[in-house]
């Protein structure tokens, strides 16, 4: 049960009223009537603050969280003597909630910079090698913080192997240095795989190629030798490729509308005295637009469009048969030719 306002339960002194009141609660939600709490506890994480109430079906957990999802309120005596207006949510829904708001609060607050790792076999060792690491790329480590395993919000004595770094980027880094894996015995493995969620830098995406990382993807810088982008651009030049390739067939199997349409062209070609591209002869595709083509009817396709072309295939052709692949041409004038296999250009 989390403040509906957004901030967090107050601290509660009179504990055994809350627990009264959570079980008279339980006993008004349909649902819930025979079936009990298995455990009510007051998790914390930082100054946010909740009531959690645990359940031993899952059925009688469903019931109550849609029943109070709108919201409700406990009334407590004193010497508390307030009112908790709450909100039922999902105990890692407000987990989740509750790290952000903290995580918020921590890097706006001074401008910082945090970067967490997981998986650390031993903590002491990462801290060791990872902090004059951080300290020379960015300028500045303001503090670091092991992380603990917790139940139900209440932390435990046993580390859960993260690390939280607070870094001041004075450097003004846009991405993140290669952290080394470090085992128990303080010795350094190879460079920490970032595509598996082993680093993270907080509130920001991260690219887990060139390691850049920026507040959403739009905004990261990445590295000119970035894996990631590198192949980011292949699958695009593949998709433009398949995409020309779906295109021709459809120029195969409407090659008697296309001759018609290709025949008019042709026709209006030789009476403006522009000539006729013979490279769209032999493949039924206009040329490039950086190939600069000087012949009906790439020099005009678009006009051609409304005109000539109107009603045809060539409406549904994608930007990409154009704009982004190889027509195969020689530079000879005259003497293009792509080799296409649709060659339903029309010839005369």
């Amino acid at each position: 049960l989390a403040a509906r306002d957004g901030k967090h339960i107050p601290d509660i002194q009179n504990t055994t009223a809350l627990i009264s009141e959570i079980r008279q609660l339980l006993r008004k939600t349909p649902g819930c009537e025979a079936q009990p709490a298995s455990a009510i506890s007051v998790p914390i994480i930082g100054t946010s603050r909740a009531v959690c109430v645990a359940f031993s079906g899952e059925s009688e957990a469903r019931a109550f969280l849609e029943h109070h999802a709108g919201g409700g309120a406990i009334q407590l005596p004193a010497p508390d003597d307030i009112t908790i207006h709450f909100v039922a949510l999902d105990a890692s829904e407000w987990g989740r909630q509750a790290e952000a708001r903290e995580l918020q609060a921590a890097t706006e607050s001074d401008g910082l910079i945090a970067i967490r790792t997981r998986g650390a076999i031993n903590t002491a060792a990462q801290i060791e090698h990872f902090t004059p690491v951080l300290q020379k790329h960015f300028g500045n480590v303001v503090s670091v913080q092991e992380g603990y395993h917790s139940f139900l919000g209440a932390k435990s004595d046993e580390k859960d192997g993260s690390i939280l770094f607070k870094v001041k980027n004075e450097n003004l880094a846009c991405n993140l240095p290669v952290l080394p894996n470090v085992y128990a015995s303080g010795d350094v493995g190879g460079p920490l795989r970032l595509d598996v969620g082993c680093v993270k830098v907080l509130g920001n995406k991260l690219c887990p190629s060139c390691r850049a990382f920026g507040l959403t993807n739009a905004d990261i810088i990445h590295d000119a030798q970035c894996a990631a982008q590198a192949l980011k651009a292949r699958r695009a030049v593949a998709a433009n490729v398949a995409k020309k390739k779906t295109f021709q067939s459809v120029i195969v199997d409407n090659k008697v509308e296309v001759a018609r349409a290709a025949g008019k062209v042709k026709a209006m070609a030789a009476r403006d005295g522009i000539g006729f591209c013979p490279n769209f002869n032999q493949t039924a595709l206009p040329c490039k637009t950086s190939a600069r083509c000087r012949y009906a009817p790439c020099v005009n396709f678009e006009a051609l469009l409304h005109t000539a072309f109107k009603d045809t295939v060539y409406k549904r052709m994608p930007s990409a048969v154009r704009l982004g692949t190889s027509r195969g041409r020689r530079g000879g004038r005259g003497r293009g030719g792509g080799g296409g296999e649709a060659g339903s250009g029309g010839r005369g």
